[in-house]
């Protein structure tokens, strides 16, 4: 069957310790590094047609264990920006203060509607030129729920709190 394979990036310590991470540029931590190596297990036997990657270091890490093949790095792929809350901890208020920011794009954050537009714009391009391929997507969590919403024909009562993906796991939507 033909499919779309997304990863969602290893582990970071900003990951374990709940910190927001959007543009920082950190690094897989070993527990990272093991779920990509153990993802690469899992889609040895995959021919991939096409594999696009964010730019961002944990994302390519990542991809760079996961595929052997030429990669093209997408912005479009690059995790949202949290602005102010960069590096600041994930709690319950937080959190709040964050979806409430990015509603209009307040603190510094990228908007929720422009991340959206990048993210399903990036599907479109996928669904035009490469329908009917293999194609590895290696991104991060919020990318995860836009492309799951894509992918699973933009339903309205989509839930973009709930996480799709956990570090180094795998979606797999159906491209033919």
């Amino acid at each position: 069957m033909i499919m779309v394979y997304l990863v969602r990036q290893g582990q970071t310590d900003w990951n374990l310790f709940k910190t927001f991470n959007g543009c920082t540029d950190t690094e897989l931590n070993q527990t990272g590094i093991e779920q990509a190596k153990l993802q690469a297990e899992n889609l040895r036997s995959v021919g991939f047609d096409a594999c696009f990657c964010s730019p961002q270091k944990r994302a390519r890490q990542t991809c760079d264990i996961i595929y052997k093949g030429p990669i093209v790095l997408d912005d479009r792929l690059a995790e949202i920006d949290c602005g102010e809350f960069e590096g600041t901890k994930e709690t319950a208020d937080a959190l709040k203060l964050f979806w409430q920011a990015i509603q209009s794009g307040d603190m510094g954050t990228e908007s929720f509607e422009e991340f959206t537009k990048r993210n399903c714009d990036f599907c479109d391009m996928i669904m035009k030129d490469h329908k009917g391929k293999n194609v590895l997507i290696v991104t991060h969590s919020a990318n995860a729920r836009i492309i799951n919403y894509y992918f699973n024909g933009k339903p309205q009562d989509y839930d973009f709190w709930k996480s799709v993906v956990k570090n180094g796991g795998v979606l797999t939507f159906e491209n033919s």
